[in-house]
């Protein structure tokens, strides 16, 4: 596996799909929540967060400037 950390705007982050490291290492999943709206899934222990109506209010709520996107390839070998 190759995993690459690139440091973004909360903006380009908070997208669906896209897995973010936090300042204390944990690891999120950006999740779309069929009719409720957007949350964030811990990989560590598959907990889901409270949801919010826009990927906008999410990253309010979570953003921190240590985050960084994480950019994982599963590679055959």
């Amino acid at each position: 596996m190759k995993i690459n950390f690139k440091n973004s705007e909360f903006e380009d982050m908070y997208k669906v799909g896209n897995v973010i490291k936090t300042y204390d290492n944990s690891l999120f999943l950006v999740v779309e929540v069929s009719g409720h709206g957007y949350a964030l899934v811990n990989l560590s222990d598959n907990m889901v967060s409270q949801t919010y109506e826009t990927l906008e209010s999410l990253a309010e709520v979570f953003w921190h400037e240590d985050d960084v996107l994480v950019n994982a390839e599963i590679n055959e070998i």
